[in-house]
């Protein structure tokens, strides 16, 4: 083959593989679009989204967002599976890995961050992995709105709060529901529901300084 048909069948090649890498771009694009929210209301089942395909995993090498879509839904699973059985299984440990592989490549990723602490805290409430994954979840997204709810939810459930620098981003969180964020009261009622004694005893206090007037509903 002579040096120009070479370089035609170089040149050939590159453009195939150009064409193929925007149409896996764009296939990516649109899955990533898909990925599962927290809700607002704690008190909800933290569900996945609807299933991937299963031909999205052969897209994971283009783009990271499908690789964090594919483990944030499974935890969201194993979450859910949590909370309806007696203890975490091997799907727990299973989307752990996922996602802790996820956030090698994208570790600025809050919601996985915070998947990561509320599976941690299935697994060991009072462990130490629980309590760094909450406080990613924060330094990755400190103003995120929608994950507000349950970030303080997460915090005053576990001992999280033991944790003086934690718990100063919990009360700055708390501060941001309660004076600029007036529909995310429900929330913080629905967090003190379910909270520890430590938890409570949190929620009352930094309630008494930020937005006195909501102790009256806390005691109902």
């Amino acid at each position: 083959m002579s040096s120009s048909n070479t370089l035609r069948a170089v040149l050939a090649g590159l453009a195939l593989f150009l064409s193929t890498y925007g149409l896996a771009l764009l296939f990516a694009g649109t899955i990533t679009s898909e990925r599962p929210n927290f809700p607002r209301d704690p008190q909800q089942a933290i569900a996945p989204s609807m299933a991937l395909p299963s031909w999205a995993s052969l897209l994971a090498p283009f783009d990271s967002g499908i690789r964090s879509s594919q483990a944030l839904n499974s935890a969201f699973q194993a979450i859910q599976d949590g909370q309806s059985a007696s203890g975490p299984g091997g799907g727990n440990d299973l989307a752990r890995s996922q996602l802790t592989n996820a956030l090698a490549r994208t570790p600025y990723d809050a919601k996985l961050w915070l998947a990561l602490a509320l599976l941690e805290g299935q697994r060991d409430p009072n462990g130490p992995a629980a309590v760094e994954a909450l406080r990613m979840s924060y330094f990755t997204a400190p103003n995120d709105i929608e994950l507000m709810p349950v970030r303080l939810d997460t915090a005053t459930r576990f001992d999280a709060l033991a944790d003086p620098d934690l718990r100063e981003l919990v009360q700055g969180d708390l501060r941001l529901m309660l004076t600029r964020q007036p529909d995310q009261k429900d929330a913080v009622l629905s967090a003190y529901r379910r909270a520890s004694a430590q938890g409570k005893a949190f929620l009352k206090q930094a309630i008494q300084t930020i937005a006195p007037t909501l102790l009256t509903t806390l005691r109902l």
